[in-house]
């Protein structure tokens, strides 16, 4: 998968060196705000798990959501094509869990981010449009479990996968709705974003 992230890039940049003569480039930068996808079952899990180790009882809650940001850079191919690469706060996810047996207060929280390519397609006039994007992005994440004896800190995982996109630009404004596969989870976001071009 890192491969394809290393073709994407030398593409990008060959694109980037052709076409920014061609059209001004613009760069673009907001807040997301993210639904994580966690289901009652993940939860579930996760208190199994705990009184599979000795505890009587756990009860875990979260309220699955987080604010990330955006930033990056896109250039025009034409009126109705463009690339996009981005950097992406991915947020973080707080988890909440409560044990008997002993008792017990643990936050999980979960954090990432995430370097992202795409190609967009534009439907309308080039200061006012609809559009939709499709591409790829390399995600890393992390964990931190605070508990009564202290906190401990460990990466999750990291990948490539696809994501996608649609939304609305009028002129230097837009807002758009995100999807991104992380291996066998989902998440998705909406986002504000300002667009300056040069």
């Amino acid at each position: 998968m890192k491969k394809i992230l290393s073709v994407l890039s030398l593409v990008l940049t060959f694109l980037i060196c052709n076409i920014s003569f061609a059209k001004q480039p613009y760069v673009f930068g907001g807040l997301k705000y993210f639904d994580y996808g966690l289901e009652s079952s993940d939860l579930q899990t996760i208190n199994t798990s705990l009184i599979s180790l000795g505890f009587s009882s756990s009860r875990t809650s979260t309220d699955n959501s987080g604010v990330g940001y955006e930033f990056g850079v896109g250039y025009d191919i034409n009126d109705n094509f463009a690339i996009e690469g981005s950097y992406v706060d991915l947020g973080t996810l707080e988890i909440n869990t409560t044990t008997t047996g002993p008792a017990e207060s643990i936050k999980t929280e979960i954090d990432g981010h995430s370097f992202a390519f795409a190609a967009v397609v534009k439907f309308g006039e080039p200061s006012s449009h609809f559009y939709g994007k499709a591409g790829m992005h390399s995600w890393d994440l992390s964990a931190k479990v605070t508990a009564s004896l202290g906190s401990s800190s460990d990466a999750l995982g990291d990948g490539t996968d696809p994501w996608f996109g649609v939304g609305y630009r009028h002129e230097w404004f837009k807002i758009g709705y995100d999807y991104y596969k992380m291996d066998s989870s989902d998440i998705t976001s909406i986002t504000g974003s300002v667009v300056y071009n040069f």
